[in-house]
């Protein structure tokens, strides 16, 4: 049944190089693919059933674990890990001390790794503008829109704001995600603003003044 979810979710990857702001349209679309490729029309979403797709299996460690994995220091904060096992199995390997919304999170986060790991070199070959941690830092950025995607999808999470459910707590609590995921995916979706400011603070004088004299032409007029 799930054989070709890999592949028919890649085949809307343009072949060329994408935009950053390309790359998030494309993540949410295939968020939804996959939501409806693997038949999961709830909340909170099953993201186990990840583990279904073909040559990919999940699996926690601890921290510890995960750092060596990374090859990171042990204090490193390391969620999520793909590696590819010699034979040719996917592997996702989860930090099991993160609360479980941050566990839901990284499995989310990891899969888009996947799922982009043939195109990876072509598609975001205009990230970061030749350089190569700007450029991963970007990639980065990319695979946390996939997973709010995913665990948050745009049309069920607008629907419950609509219906009367708009505390974040609860919201976060529903879906199954940390509330600061919940408040980014707010906010993106335009559920939110931003705190509220003075209206001073909206036209900030930021750097350095410019002192001109009553001789400049423009003044002395």
């Amino acid at each position: 049944m799930n054989k070709d979810i890999l592949t028919r979710v890649r085949e809307i990857i343009p072949v060329r190089a994408i935009t950053q702001g390309e790359a998030l349209i494309l993540a949410e679309r295939q968020a939804a693919l996959l939501l409806q490729l693997l038949a999961i029309r709830a909340v909170p979403v099953d993201v186990f059933k990840i583990s279904e797709l073909p040559n990919v299996e999940v699996q926690v460690k601890p921290r510890y674990e995960m750092s060596a994995i990374a090859e990171l220091p042990e204090t490193s904060e390391v969620g999520g890990v793909t590696h590819m096992r010699r034979d040719g199995r996917t592997v996702f390997t989860i930090n099991r001390e993160d609360p479980v919304g941050r566990r839901r999170f990284s499995l989310a986060h990891e899969v888009k790794h996947l799922i982009d790991d043939p195109a990876v070199e072509i598609m975001y070959a205009k990230f970061g503008y030749g350089k190569p941690e700007n450029r991963a830092r970007q990639i980065e950025r990319v695979c946390d829109h996939f997973a709010a995607c995913f665990l948050m999808p745009r049309t069920v999470l607008k629907r419950a704001w609509v219906n009367g459910l708009q505390d974040l707590e609860a919201l976060a609590e529903q879906f199954k995600v940390s509330m600061s995921a919940m408040q980014i995916r707010l906010k993106y979706l335009g559920l939110t603003d931003e705190e509220e400011r003075p209206a001073s603070e909206y036209f900030r004088l930021d750097g350095p003044s410019l002192i001109f004299g009553a001789d400049c032409p423009d003044v002395a007029a």
